[in-house]
């Protein structure tokens, strides 16, 4: 009874996502999935990289080849998207890579336009069930939201959002759970001086700086455990 206790939190999550599919708009996004698609065509990216996969805290992670150095990564952030569009779009820019490790961002602008943390939650397992259907030993770290200044209004249902990150994490074998905001946030909660650009929504160059502290050791951790499967 306990473990179907612990187990119901997912199966709803897994519902949502079978009785709602996601409706993402081609309109908004297709000019930039166009793009990513014919860098991939004049250069085709390797398998079984690393993947940032989400919307624009990646986007605009200019450095980010030098940040996870050592290791081959494919920068799949675009525009404001969501949670939708990001699922939307996966045939497209996420599953022709067959990804070794999926760093997933994505969900403050699902919640910021009124979206709920249980219909975020709910597309990030139908990411994670698509994503492992075709490349089973792939990892997920799922990212946290950032509790950026000008997102103050719905920091709530951030955090219950991120609460049901770490129960998938917590549920699903190689899915790991990363909270950046130690590295935007103060102890209390309050935004970190100096992180944020001028927007008081994407991290800075010193806020990447400590976002990476925190993502990285996640990462080498998903790259080892991932080796057995990917070595044959």
């Amino acid at each position: 009874m306990l473990r179907l206790l612990a187990w119901l939190p997912l199966l709803v999550l897994t519902v949502f996502a079978a009785d709602k599919p996601a409706a993402y708009s081609t309109e908004k996004f297709d000019k930039d999935i166009v793009a990513f698609e014919a860098a991939d065509k004049a250069n085709p990216p390797p398998q079984h990289a690393v993947l940032l996969s989400g919307a624009s805290t990646f986007r605009r992670w200019n450095n980010y080849a030098e940040a996870f150095k050592g290791y081959a990564v494919i920068n799949r952030g675009f525009g404001s998207s969501k949670t939708t569009d990001v699922v939307g779009y996966m045939d497209r820019i996420t599953l022709p890579y067959h990804p070794r490790v999926v760093l997933f961002h994505c969900g403050s602008n699902d919640l910021n336009a009124g979206d709920t943390a249980e219909a975020v939650a709910g597309r990030i397992h139908e990411y994670l069930t698509r994503l492992r259907k075709d490349n089973p030993d792939c990892a997920l770290i799922i990212v946290s939201t950032s509790h950026a200044p000008v997102r103050r209004k719905v920091w709530d249902e951030m955090k219950k959002a991120d609460a049901l990150f770490q129960q998938i994490a917590k549920s699903e074998k190689g899915v790991t759970f990363v909270d950046i905001n130690p590295a935007l946030s103060l102890p209390d909660g309050e935004p970190r001086p100096g992180v944020y650009a001028s927007d008081n929504l994407h991290p800075n160059e010193k806020g990447y700086e400590g976002i990476i502290a925190l993502l990285r050791p996640a990462l080498d951790q998903a790259w080892k455990d991932t080796a057995p499967a990917f070595a044959k």
